[in-house]
């Protein structure tokens, strides 16, 4: 298992003098909206200290992909440049998120937002078409998200799309211990996962809190799943408290020899 965590690029320096295998970076920091835009952000993260695995925060709240005002010019060529960026920096997975952007506007129809989201989707999937990085759609909590919150949701979009070498599912804890999802789920669609995140009682790190970590272990090996896993808390902790988080997880998941 690569162990990483989710934070700017300003954190990369520090992640990597801890030890942690790859930074998780999130997309909206840059401006993909252009090829100018595009290449700064791949220059920008190809000279970070630690590789970029995982890319997340996958399009910014301007660009909603559901609801009246879809401009799919503009959120076709944002999917392009974020799949420029994640081949070009060697990304395996990134996460579809951002429920600002698919969360069902009032008065929009649930089935319209539903074939609306199907489209997104495939959008993904035609954009990052061969450039090696996998995109898994994330089943948010009730918090954050008014449709795609339960993992056999998101594999249901998944499926739909048809298209497993591009898009997947991501599994983040912190949002199937809010909805109860029952961890046994990650197994039974573990073939569906390209990516998971982590966190612990509150959206505090890893080790801190109550989460199960001993059955989510389990059943992630259970699914044959050893890709990446990050520390994802949104909020910033001290270089200590980092430390602690891969010292935590590493007990569950040692370094390879």
């Amino acid at each position: 298992m690569k162990l990483g965590y989710a934070a700017p690029l300003e954190v990369a320096e520090t992640l990597a003098r801890i030890g942690y295998d790859y930074i998780e970076v999130p997309l909206v920091r840059f401006d993909l909206t252009t090829a100018t835009g595009t290449r700064a952000a791949i220059s920008q993260v190809k000279a970070a200290p630690l590789p970029c695995l995982v890319l997340q925060s996958f399009i910014p709240p301007t660009l909603p992909v559901v609801g009246p005002h879809v401009d799919e010019r503009a959120v076709r060529t944002w999917f392009g440049h974020a799949a420029e960026l994640a081949e070009a920096v060697g990304a395996t997975a990134a996460v579809f998120g951002a429920a600002w952007s698919r969360n069902v506007p009032n008065g929009w129809s649930r089935d319209a937002t539903h074939d609306q989201l199907v489209t997104a989707f495939t959008w993904t999937a035609e954009a990052f078409a061969g450039s090696g990085c996998v995109v898994g759609i994330e089943p948010q909590n009730v918090k954050e998200a008014n449709i795609v919150r339960f993992l056999d949701e998101a594999v249901g979009y998944a499926q739909e799309v048809g298209r497993p070498g591009e898009i997947k599912v991501a599994v983040d804890f912190y949002h199937l211990d809010e909805e109860g999802t029952p961890l046994a789920n990650i197994s039974r669609f573990g073939e569906w996962i390209c990516t998971v995140q982590t966190a612990d009682t509150g959206r505090r790190h890893p080790g801190t809190g109550q989460y199960d970590y001993a059955t989510f272990c389990a059943e992630l090996d259970k699914a044959g799943y050893d890709d990446t896993l990050s520390v994802e808390i949104m909020h910033e902790i001290s270089e200590a408290e980092m430390r602690d988080a891969l010292t935590f997880l590493r007990g569950y998941w040692p370094p390879e020899s």
